[in-house]
């Protein structure tokens, strides 16, 4: 990844935490590369973050195995009840995602307002410290080619 795509990610990070609003029961909300690096987190309660981390990427990538293998597409949103707790991972961009999770006596809808203000803060931390390229308008592509 390059050195632009790292500095937008570490920017979100920093925004990250004063987009959460713990009032709202949420037990922890982790901002995470995709192989399950810890860019930014808040719990509630310590947890082991190495394992919910990876444990979390790990559980991403499978769902989206699992639906390109029957012929769908990745999906951009995940939701997973178990035992207790909820949980939504939501990808922001192409390197990164969201995970919440929470009790399930949390409502649901609390859960998925979280998720979107999250998402919107991140997105807006990403869009403001993308790199502006002159004379380009919309989504800029850029091309790599290898060193000769």
């Amino acid at each position: 990844m390059g050195r632009e795509s790292s500095t937008n990610l570490e920017q979100a990070a920093l925004s990250f935490l004063s987009a959460i609003d713990p009032e709202r029961g949420i037990d922890a909300a982790l901002f995470l590369r995709r192989t399950g690096l810890v860019l930014a987190s808040w719990t509630r309660e310590g947890i082991r973050l190495d394992v919910v981390s990876v444990m979390a990427a790990t559980m991403l990538a499978s769902i989206d195995t699992i639906t390109e293998t029957l012929g769908g597409s990745a999906s951009e949103s995940v939701a997973v009840e178990g035992g207790d707790y909820q949980m939504v991972a939501t990808k922001i961009g192409s390197k990164a995602f969201l995970v919440v999770i929470a009790k399930k006596s949390v409502a649901r809808s609390a859960v998925r307002k979280t998720v979107r203000q999250l998402v919107a803060q991140l997105s807006k931390i990403a869009s403001e410290t993308q790199p502006r390229l002159e004379g380009t308008t919309g989504n800029p592509r850029v091309k790599v080619r290898p060193p000769r």
